[in-house]
């Protein structure tokens, strides 16, 4: 019979090849496409390639314009579909680093990315009840998102450079030239002679990541994977670009800036002057060399810098509040002379928790719930502590806090007077009594919570932990707040993070972290004498700013 010479997959009713092709990847698709001709009708189905392109959008397309089809449309993006799926994006630049928020411009048909900002707002302060020498800095930030021009834009007609290796010695480790380690101009950035470019990433494997391997992003950050921020070659050598698409870091990537002069394309490190350096071929030094050849006239030839940096995203979860993690998430905090600042708080499970800081060790017995201990191991108190020359932490009078400025900051800074304070006993002569309803409360919280910064400043730059409280439960607890502004909130035993300018002589100190509602926390930092706020960033307000 002829049926028989018929294969079984063609033999199947079109609808059922649509459901089988329904759990097709996009490659898998493609190879469907090349068996014949009815199967390459069904593989270009657009109701597939819709669908694969709205399981990287939080809000789905229902049509495919600018383009004629979806598959047209992930054709145009692959493999850059990771980047508005993933949204939030923190890069390594010091010290302050930028957060971006990154989406699909469906009216452009391009890829983008903004920064996230935060202002301020009028500056007010009030004395603490407890102690009318703290100073509550009050703080209600506008976080919005800088709409006026995309830190980084994709569009259709992006040109990909060439990126082929040169014939010197130092490029024989290059990676050899293929559409995922071609780096894309991004043309409409141009402006007074910049330029920028992107580039996709090589993760790193996790068994070559020591405990001083520089990766971004940084290994106190739970993450999927990381990439190296630190190259000699600009980052051009096969480890860091990838050359097929399973080794395309999807939580990674970089961008690169270039200055040029009188509207010609130089290479972005060696600006050559010369009437051959123009071109693609001149903005990414191809095939072409860094000195000049004897028969050439002779150049002038100024080295600039060039800027490569490096963003990562991180695993929703980590950011995202749970009833048994009420509060994780996005958060900006007040540092006072540096401004507004992003962070992440994290509560990791217990398996996933990091050892805490070396800086933390003097702070342990404190945080078991017995007196603070210098570094001989001697009992200090509250009222002598900032006179003690604690192991690994510098003197009162020498030390400058995470949110506060040195007396020789920069003219453009904001100037601090707060200095390292010997803080009073603010619940001398209260009950410390935690309330027996409170405490039996089986709803309690438990587990360490972790701020670590997403931005940062010249004292603690991105990357670092801000502040950790080792335990939020019955561990860590040290009162019930029952003064009127604070009234109800738990207050457990942290340590605020604090160093030099330049981030020296870091050190923690001993704070206190007032959790007033799920999206609104405090710190009193003990030494400074003063408690500054943190607000929860609405992920969801930021969404909506597009519209």
């Amino acid at each position: 019979m002829e049926s028989a010479d018929v294969p079984s997959l063609l033999g199947l009713p079109a609808e059922v090849i649509y459901h089988v092709l329904v759990y097709c990847s996009p490659f898998e698709l493609t190879n469907v496409a090349l068996v014949n001709h009815r199967l390459k009708a069904q593989a270009y189905d657009d109701r597939l390639w819709q669908a694969h392109i709205n399981d990287n959008l939080p809000k789905p397309l229902s049509t495919p314009k600018p383009f004629s089809s979806f598959r047209s449309l992930f054709i145009a993006h692959h493999p850059h579909w990771f980047l508005p799926r993933n949204q939030f994006w923190f890069s390594d630049s010091k010290p302050h680093g930028k957060l971006l928020f990154s989406r699909y411009n469906a009216d452009a048909g391009s890829i983008e990315a903004h920064t996230i900002t935060a202002r301020k707002g009028q500056r007010t302060w009030e004395f603490w009840e407890k102690d009318s020498e703290v100073m509550i800095h009050n703080f209600t930030p506008t976080v919005s998102l800088d709409l006026t021009r995309p830190v980084l834009m994709l569009d259709v007609n992006n040109v990909k450079t060439d990126d082929a290796p040169q014939q010197n010695p130092s490029d024989q480790n290059r990676s050899p030239s293929t559409r995922y380690s071609k780096e894309i101009l991004m043309e409409k950035f141009a402006d007074d002679g910049l330029y920028e470019s992107f580039m996709l990433c090589r993760s790193l494997p996790e068994e070559a990541i020591g405990e001083n391997t520089q990766v971004w992003p940084p290994q106190r950050f739970f993450a999927d994977s990381r990439t190296r921020n630190e190259s000699q070659d600009g980052f051009k050598s096969v480890g860091h670009r990838p050359n097929k698409f399973d080794e395309v870091s999807e939580s990674t990537f970089r961008l690169r800036k270039w200055v040029e002069y009188s509207g010609r394309r130089t290479n972005p490190s060696n600006m050559s002057f010369t009437s051959s350096a123009n071109g693609l071929a001149a903005a990414f030094g191809i095939n072409s060399s860094s000195s000049p050849s004897r028969s050439e006239p002779s150049t002038m030839t100024i080295r600039v810098p060039e800027d490569i940096t490096t963003y990562a995203s991180l695993p929703p979860a980590l950011y995202t509040p749970t009833p048994e993690k009420p509060w994780q998430g996005i958060w900006c905090g007040d540092y006072s002379g540096h401004g507004c600042e992003f962070l992440l708080v994290t509560q990791p499970d217990k398996d996933q928790e990091r050892p805490l800081p070396s800086g933390l060790s003097w702070l342990q017995p404190w945080f078991a719930g017995e007196g603070r201990r210098d570094s001989l191991g001697s009992n200090i108190s509250t009222s002598t502590q900032g006179e003690t020359d604690y192991s690994g932490a510098p003197k009162a009078s020498e030390s400058s806090s995470d949110e506060s400025a040195n007396a020789d900051d920069e003219d453009d800074e904001e100037p601090i007077d707060e200095g390292f304070q010997v803080p009073s006993d603010p619940f001398e002569g209260s009950s410390q009594r935690v309330p027996d309803n409170f405490a039996d409360n089986p709803h309690e919280p438990t587990g360490r919570l972790e701020a670590i910064k997403l931005t940062g400043d010249p004292n603690i730059p991105r990357g670092e932990y801000t502040f950790i409280a080792p335990d939020i439960g019955r561990g860590g607890l040290m009162r019930v707040a029952d003064e009127p502004i604070f009234r109800g909130a738990r207050v457990v035993r942290s340590a605020g993070h604090m160093a030099g300018r330049g981030f020296r002589e870091d050190s923690y100190t001993p704070s206190q972290l007032i959790m007033i509602s799920h999206d609104t926390l405090a710190q009193f930092w003990e030494g400074f004498g003063h408690i500054s706020y943190f607000r929860r960033v609405n992920l969801e307000e930021l969404s909506r700013a597009y519209k």
